[in-house]
């Protein structure tokens, strides 16, 4: 995160900013830019997302146990932000369609795209070899071919959403009709 301006305002407001930036992605480092100095090789650091890191860290919780063998969604107080800024997850051992998947995906970002900041996935898609890694910004949306699905695997979607009041139980129950 590249906080810029730093020194048109008081100092204790940017540790202010610094502190909301930092409760609401501990990962995420900060930097001060003045004048926007900032190095093409920290803007375009594409280490910078690892999804397997951030889904491990918002699935990584009690109700993550062995004994699930279930679809369910999780919301702990640690993923919840100061603000409007919530997120959700949802995971399901139970292949996803891809059609319908396709269609709830475009009817939510339709409906919701500008208050979607953020949503990242690794999709069991039926009929698939290879997970599919899914990914998006407000309306921008991708997907790409991943790893192979390795033997004994399980095979399990895990999709987390972040965004400001979203319809949490909406989304949950379009995604169940997704399921195979």
């Amino acid at each position: 995160l590249f906080i810029s301006k730093a020194d048109l305002v008081p100092h204790n407001h940017v540790d202010a900013l610094s502190e909301r930036l930092r409760q609401m992605n501990p990962r995420a480092t900060q930097s001060l830019v003045p004048f926007g100095e900032v190095a093409l090789t920290e803007i375009f650091d594409l280490g910078g997302f690892n999804l397997d890191s951030e889904l491990e860290l918002a699935v990584g919780t009690p109700c993550d146990a062995a004994s699930h063998s279930h679809s369910h969604a999780c919301q702990h107080p640690h993923h919840q932000h100061r603000d409007d800024v919530k997120s959700f997850v949802f995971r399901s051992e139970r292949p996803l369609h891809a059609a319908r998947f396709g269609q709830f995906m475009n009817a939510m970002i339709n409906s919701h795209g500008p208050r979607l900041l953020r949503y990242k996935g690794i999709l069991n898609l039926h009929g698939q070899d290879r997970k599919v890694i899914f990914q998006g910004v407000h309306q921008l949306m991708s997907h790409d071919v991943g790893a192979p699905w390795m033997a004994g695997e399980d095979r399990i979607s895990k999709l987390v959403f972040i965004g400001i009041e979203l319809p949490r139980e909406l989304f949950l129950r379009s995604l169940q009709q997704c399921l195979l």
